[in-house]
């Protein structure tokens, strides 16, 4: 599943989408990033799905070191692995676990590095529900329309907002903050 398959089944509005400086990126946070999350960014940028799933982007501060969301939800994200133990039989460290997204439910959105690369590694679910994690052997893209399409095995979320949602609505945050100042309510 591409990148072109979420454009026609979530279409992004008019100025989302973020330049990214990849290369300084990459120095910053010591590792690249999935290409189906870098185009994700390149077409959409930050900004929530149904006014439920927060997506990040990565920010680095004026001294070129990564800030924001992003860092703090990883942060979050590595302590749970660390407090939960993991998944059992599964042996990773908290610091191969990256944090792309979080929910409206307190559930965490994440890869697993893994030494293939940043093309090889699983999404990693944090259940608050549960408090309990969960491995999808697949990539950024796939998981979101496999949730659109309620195609994820095993529901990976504590609620179902967006489960089987044939069209999933994005906005960007400054979007939202635009419809909000004419008074409307961009969700309803």
């Amino acid at each position: 599943m591409s990148i072109d398959e979420l454009l026609l089944v979530m279409p992004p509005h008019v100025e989302a989408g973020t330049d990214v400086d990849w290369d300084e990126v990459h120095r910053a946070w010591g590792h690249p990033f999935p290409t189906d999350y870098k185009e994700f960014v390149e077409h959409y940028g930050a900004g929530t799905i149904e006014n439920f799933l927060a997506i990040f982007e990565p920010s680095l501060d004026a001294a070129g070191k990564p800030t924001g969301s992003m860092v703090d939800e990883t942060s979050a994200a590595q302590e749970a692995w660390e407090d939960l133990e993991g998944i059992p039989g599964m042996d990773a460290d908290p610091d191969r676990i990256v944090a792309w997204g979080a929910d409206g439910n307190g559930d965490m959105l994440c890869w697993l590095k893994t030494e293939g690369g940043p093309e090889e590694w699983p999404v990693l679910v944090y259940k608050r529900v549960k408090d309990a994690w969960q491995v999808h052997e697949t990539g950024m893209v796939e998981f979101l329309l496999g949730i659109f399409r309620s195609e994820v095995p095993s529901h990976p979320f504590s609620g179902s907002v967006m489960w089987g949602i044939p069209s999933p609505r994005f906005m960007t945050r400054s979007r939202e903050r635009q419809i909000y100042a004419s008074g409307q309510d961009p969700w309803g």
